[in-house]
């Protein structure tokens, strides 16, 4: 069901790169005055190709291909920030990178300069024409509920996602025609193939609680025939959100999708790359170990290192390093007088130098030491406090799925969710933890990866 968004993706992707493919001939010619010939550009051409990809991705990180998530006033200041990260980073590599007879540095800032100039353009051509006029799937819904109304908002919100409500089929008369004035309400199951017709439809949702009635399986049956593709709401609502919806929870539907979650050769690669990791995170955790414990010494009496208690893989409890980014108001240094509490935004207790830490995510470097240990691995749902736990397990019974695997440094909750301050946003965070665990694997462990560096760069952090 991805697909149309992973075109749109893959279009404006391959744009870039021919923007930057064309700055680099205007780049060349600009700097000798006269047109290049092929061994000039064969010169040049290894690379500047494989700073074009590094360019590539750090468009990425910078959030330029989450289509519908950055604004028209947004894109512009994206993109010089992306522009900037890119021409450091050529610098550097092109010290690192051995290259005999060019001279890359003023033909590097020319392409920079003229490559997201015509990346900027390309976009705006796209927005314009092609983003939101083509390759959008036109969506029915069958039936109406929380799952639906949730994704009509988010529908509705963001149309880069390619999909456009085009009708709703409602035989309960939960919904009124006033109610959604951008689609058209149907009260009978029998409009379901004449509004194929004339909405051409290419999806339908269909809601669980009319998935097995005789009539609905009546009328969606027809359209095995025409080619009209047919989804379950929950896996929509999976795709769009990626959460999973609490309406599957249930003994059989965790059965059916998260048994079977262990792959040899990934979990072997995954402990390489947590050892590589964490030598490298130690190594920065050295060097800016005297300034950081100079700004947390002079912000606040208290040590510097805290650690907590976290429940791990399989309810194992372990220590959890961090930086002390509070005000120590108990003996060992923590913040909380009165039991485990949940950190909220604007908390009053995180000191001055403290929100430095936290939003730019140093605090948790010293996580490395859990890295090398194996309590955690890179990539995973964050370990949580054990009394916060067995508060969340009291009231969701299935919370301590989460537990299945090494929980993470990071993970795909972190960059879809903020702060979990209350009982529906943890419930939400499980939804992600949940998605992560059905789903996981290398590329949504790269995506993690790169979007967690776009959350340090921003100072996302919480």
């Amino acid at each position: 069901m991805k697909i149309v968004y992973r075109i749109k993706q893959l279009m404006l992707g391959s744009g870039d790169f021919l923007a930057f493919v064309v700055a680099f001939w205007l780049s060349l010619t600009i700097r000798n005055w006269q047109i290049p010939n092929w061994e000039r550009l064969e010169a040049h051409l290894s690379l500047f190709f494989f700073l074009f990809l590094v360019w590539i991705v750090v468009n990425f990180i910078n959030g330029l291909y989450d289509l519908g998530k950055l604004k028209n006033k947004e894109i512009t200041r994206h993109f010089i920030e992306a522009g900037l990260i890119s021409l450091v980073l050529s610098f550097v590599l092109s010290y690192i990178i051995p290259h005999k007879g060019i001279e890359p540095k003023t033909i590097l800032i020319l392409n920079i300069l003229f490559g997201y100039i015509l990346s900027w353009s390309w976009r705006l051509i796209y927005n314009k024409y092609i983003g939101l006029k083509r390759l959008n799937s036109n969506v029915m819904f069958i039936g109406f509920n929380e799952e639906a109304k949730e994704l009509v908002d988010i529908l509705q919100n963001n149309l880069e996602t390619g999909y456009k409500i085009a009708c709703l089929i409602d035989p309960e008369n939960k919904v009124k025609s006033v109610d959604y004035p951008f689609f058209d309400v149907y009260h009978n199951l029998k409009a379901i193939r004449p509004a194929v017709t004339n909405h051409s439809i290419d999806l339908v949702v269909i809601a669980p609680h009319l998935n097995k009635q005789k009539d609905t399986l009546g009328e969606v049956y027809e359209l095995l025939f025409w080619g009209t593709q047919i989804y379950d709401m929950p896996n929509f609502y999976e795709t769009i959100t990626g959460r999973i919806t609490p309406s599957v929870f249930s003994e059989g539907w965790f059965l059916e999708n998260l048994k079977n979650k262990y792959h040899p050769i990934y979990e072997k690669l995954k402990a390489v790359v947590d050892v590589i990791i964490g030598i490298i995170i130690g190594l920065i955790t050295i060097l800016l170990l005297p300034l950081i414990a100079l700004g947390i010494k002079t912000s606040s009496p208290g040590p510097i290192f805290y650690k907590q208690k976290r429940i791990g893989q399989g309810g194992v409890i372990f220590s959890l390093y961090k930086f002390r980014s509070m005000y120590a108001l108990t003996d060992d240094g923590g913040a909380e007088t009165g039991g485990a509490q949940f950190a909220i935004k604007d908390d009053k207790r995180v000191t001055r130098v403290g929100k430095f830490l936290r939003k730019s995510r140093l605090d948790e470097i010293p996580q490395f030491i859990n890295l090398l240990k194996r309590d955690i691995t890179l990539i995973g749902p964050r370990p949580e406090r054990p009394e916060i736990v067995k508060q969340l397990e009291s009231q969701m019974p299935f919370y301590s799925l989460r537990h299945m695997v090494k929980p993470g440094l990071t993970g795909w909750a972190v960059i879809n969710q903020h702060y979990t301050d209350t009982l529906e946003k943890s419930l939400q965070k499980i939804q992600y933890d949940l998605y992560y665990i059905k789903n996981q694997g290398f590329l949504l462990d790269l995506s993690i990866l790169l979007r967690t560096v776009n959350v340090i760069l921003r100072m996302m952090g919480q």
